[in-house]
């Protein structure tokens, strides 16, 4: 049960100061789970509702606590990466 809190890599930052490591960690890590998908293109390649709720479980886990409460409408990993792309990419 402890380790349903415990994160694989540290959490984005409200101010994104980790965001370029994060992502890496991310995409590393989702393709490890083979759920790299969830945040790629859907065009080629759907993904299921398992896989997609499952993505956004971890990708929540792994932001900041005001993240998570800004971002709570999202419901599609997709829509949830590109939101943080646009916001801390620069």
């Amino acid at each position: 049960m402890s380790n349903l809190n415990k994160l694989d890599f540290t959490a984005l930052k409200v101010f994104g100061k980790t965001y370029l490591k994060w992502v890496q960690d991310v995409k590393l890590h989702l393709t490890a789970k083979n759920l790299c998908l969830a945040i790629e293109d859907e065009t080629d390649n759907p993904i299921g509702k398992a896989e997609k709720a499952t993505t956004m479980i971890f990708i929540r886990s792994h932001i900041h606590e005001a993240l998570q409460t800004e971002y709570l409408a999202e419901e599609d990993p997709r829509t949830l990466w590109i939101a943080l792309v646009d916001r801390f990419d620069h």
